[in-house]
């Protein structure tokens, strides 16, 4: 509508051509402001995702630094568990060795003894005084000594049989008087 747009014309204008201009104004100004709802709708529904993506984004960095202060906890408690577990093998170690050199000193004890001293009663169980503490005992000897066993050895094992049926012979007597 371009017509419209020089004052000379207007000046000029009859009374159908102004009221042309009016409607055409009035139109104008209904698209006008129709577009300027749209363009406030779509400001306001931006500001909106705007301000939900704020949140999400404070909210995921939130959980992001709950996240990390777990893991350095659970890191320290892993070091921590790591450092219990490299001692526990250093004193299992430790205590293999022990028992390595006391089964290498009882290896070389059963080789230099002679058969006799296999034969003296209560070499194999010393200290029992009651019942129970024999069984107990031979129950022990037996899961260490039995020749079903990687370390047994059966001339031993008939040994402890030997002194087992001697002192259970001696408490059942001394039970019966």
């Amino acid at each position: 509508m371009e017509k419209f747009i020089s004052e000379e014309r207007i000046d000029k204008a009859t009374e159908d051509e102004l009221l042309e201009m009016r409607l055409w104004i009035y139109k104008e100004s209904q698209r006008l402001e129709m577009e300027q709802k749209a363009v406030d709708s779509k400001v306001a529904e931006i500001e909106c995702e705007m301000n939900k993506f704020r949140e999400r984004f404070q909210r995921e960095r939130s959980e992001f630094e709950h996240d990390k202060q777990k893991f350095k906890d659970d890191q320290a408690l892993f070091d921590q568990q790591i450092e219990i577990l490299k001692e526990g093998f250093d004193k299992l170690n430790a205590d293999k060795k022990v028992i390595e050199r006391e089964w290498k000193k009882l290896e070389q004890e059963k080789g230099y003894l002679r058969e006799d001293e296999y034969s003296k009663a209560e070499f194999f169980f010393k200290g029992v005084n009651s019942l129970l503490a024999l069984k107990k005992r031979y129950r022990d000897l037996m899961k260490i000594y039995h020749p079903d066993n990687m370390c047994g050895d059966h001339r031993l094992c008939d040994m402890i049989n030997q002194e087992y049926n001697i002192l259970l012979r001696q408490f059942d007597a001394y039970m019966k008087a």
